[in-house]
């Protein structure tokens, strides 16, 4: 086999293996994050999905644009080690960056959901004359709890 030709085979791989792997990941977390989303918008399932639906494309630019870039190689290949070795390097930083690109998205996660827990729920109306007394407090937040 030429140089030529190994390149190009170890590319190839290269490419369908770091495509497939951010593929997997992306699905993994617009899944699993799905429900953490809901929880985090306090059961907006709508503004949770679209949220979700933003971080994922964000992943596959971020990630896929990685793959494109870190493509090109002056390596010269000669034998099948030289490309394995290539290949291992390459999807070695492929899977660097979708595992910091995970922890990223993670420390989003948290960072919205700590925001969202922070909010005072607000007391009920009542009407201007009316008192409110301690008890229908304490009632009322135990009726959002369960809620």
């Amino acid at each position: 086999m030429n140089e030529t030709t190994m390149i190009v085979g170890a590319y190839v791989i290269y490419l369908l293996i770091s495509v497939n792997l951010t593929i997997w990941v992306a699905r993994t977390l617009h899944k699993r994050g799905a429900i953490f989303l809901v929880n985090t918008f306090h059961g907006n399932t709508e503004l949770a999905a679209s949220v979700n639906h933003l971080l994922v494309v964000g992943f596959y630019l971020i990630n896929i644009g990685f793959v494109s870039l870190a493509l090109k190689s002056n390596a010269h290949i000669a034998t099948a080690r030289a490309a394995i070795e290539m290949l291992s390097d390459k999807l070695g930083w492929v899977l660097m960056t979708l595992g910091a690109m995970h922890f990223v998205n993670l420390f989003v996660f948290s960072r919205i959901r700590s925001r969202g827990r922070l909010r005072v729920q607000p007391l009920p109306a009542v009407a201007p004359d009316a008192v409110l007394h301690v008890d229908q407090e304490v009632s009322h937040e135990n009726a959002l709890r369960a809620s």
